[in-house]
């Protein structure tokens, strides 16, 4: 037979409810303590950061520069093309090797157009004899016109002569009228014919003339023709015609070329400029006539903008630089250089030296120290024009505030960081 208890069951309530008092007050402690719990800042070592004097805000003068890496090129270049087609029997001379003009560089053969040649000259020396003959047949028929001119004028003179006689004669009675009519009528058919042999004389030689004329422009042609082809053929020869190094050659032996096909280059090592490729966003401002310095790795050479180009490849626009300054001994083309261009020098602005991956003309979080601590703390900035180690400073920041400049992304969801 079960016993009722009560005291045992008001005990064990008593024991739920405390129970249940301690689970509420423990919850709402933890929950209190995760509210005012404050872990302080993200602890950075500081060999791990770059906050020197350049990161410093300063105000005054900021020389904006851009950078970029390039090539040095020759600023003389000679490229050497094929005066005719063939192919290519012999290369005497490889690349980097000094050549002068008279320099054979390499030897083409072409049996065509040596062929060709040899015809063309025994065509330009039949039409010369032929011309000489030609023009010896003119000149004798032009000599037999002469000849019967003068022969009409002898005969001319002589029946003035007897008209002149037969007159006076008639005049005295001593010859009939019949007699001095004749001789008149001698006399005018003589100046007639004379005339006309004269008119003929002149038609004769304008007619030599323009026949001379075309024979001779003929024989021209063909002698234009046989001056080219003895050039083709010359030019089987290849030579440097200039100066230099020879800087490239783009073919190779038993090759078959065709006229004006490009060959070689020859470039003067003596005259060098560099070619600095900048990134699209910094080249905006970049004009001719701009100084520029170039970094060869063995010195420093000055220069100036002489080309900027109108492209933009692969996010990046080629600006030539001419050097004004002596180049290094070590200087050759295809060296790799890096250039630094002066854009302009702006005065009376706030500016600190330039964070990673900080952008012209944009905003981007950074890291403010607290003034006089280690702490610094996340805060927004506005930059203006950047050159390339400083950056100008619009707003968020004030002259003698110091920022970190090194790579910040490792700890950027931190409002605050303390450097020890």
């Amino acid at each position: 037979m079960d016993i009722e208890r009560p005291d045992l069951a008001k005990k064990k309530k008593r024991r739920q409810l405390s129970h249940a008092i301690a689970g509420v007050t423990l919850f709402f402690v933890v929950v209190s303590a995760l509210v005012l719990y404050d872990p302080g800042p993200y602890r950075v070592e500081k060999d791990r950061i770059f906050s020197g004097e350049k990161a410093v805000v300063k105000r005054g003068s900021m020389l904006r520069q851009v950078r970029g890496v390039g090539t040095l090129i020759p600023a003389e270049i000679r490229w050497i093309a094929a005066r005719s087609s063939g192919r290519i029997e012999t290369i005497h001379i490889l690349p980097g090797t000094q050549v002068t003009p008279d320099d054979v560089i390499m030897e083409l053969s072409n049996p065509e157009l040596l062929q060709e040649k040899d015809s063309v000259e025994l065509q330009l020396k039949s039409d010369e004899a032929n011309f000489l003959s030609f023009k010896v047949d003119l000149q004798s028929e032009l000599l037999q016109v002469e000849s019967n001119i003068a022969s009409l004028e002898a005969n001319y003179k002589q029946a003035e002569l007897v008209a002149a006689m037969d007159e006076s004669l008639f005049k005295q009675g001593l010859e009939s009228e019949l007699s001095m009519s004749r001789s008149k009528l001698n006399v005018a058919q003589l100046k007639n014919q004379l005339n006309l042999e004269r008119r003929r004389l002149d038609f004769k030689k304008q007619a030599m003339a323009s026949q001379i004329q075309a024979r001779e422009s003929q024989i021209e042609q063909t002698r234009a023709r046989f001056a080219l082809l003895n050039s083709q053929v010359d030019g089987l020869r290849v030579k440097a015609d200039v100066a230099g190094v020879l800087q490239r050659q783009d073919v190779q032996e038993g090759q078959q070329i065709t006229r004006g096909q490009n060959l070689a280059q020859v470039a003067n090592p003596k005259s060098l400029k560099a070619r600095i490729q900048i990134p699209e966003y910094q080249a905006k401002d970049i004009l001719a006539g701009q100084a520029a310095d170039i970094d060869t790795r063995d010195g420093i050479v000055a220069g100036k903008i002489s080309r900027v180009d109108p492209n933009v490849v692969e996010g990046t626009v080629a600006v030539d630089v001419e050097l004004i300054g002596e180049l290094p001994q070590g200087a050759r083309p295809d060296l790799t250089v890096e250039g630094v261009i002066e854009i302009e020098n702006i005065s009376n602005t706030l500016y600190v030296g330039r964070p990673m991956y900080a952008r012209p003309e944009s905003d981007a979080m950074i890291y403010r120290f607290i003034e006089n601590s280690n702490i610094a703390e996340k805060i927004q900035v506005r930059f203006g024009k950047a050159s390339v180690n400083t950056i100008e400073i619009l707003e968020g920041l004030k002259e003698g505030e110091r920022i970190i400049l090194s790579d910040t992304s490792e700890w950027e969801s931190f409002d605050r960081i303390e450097v020890f």
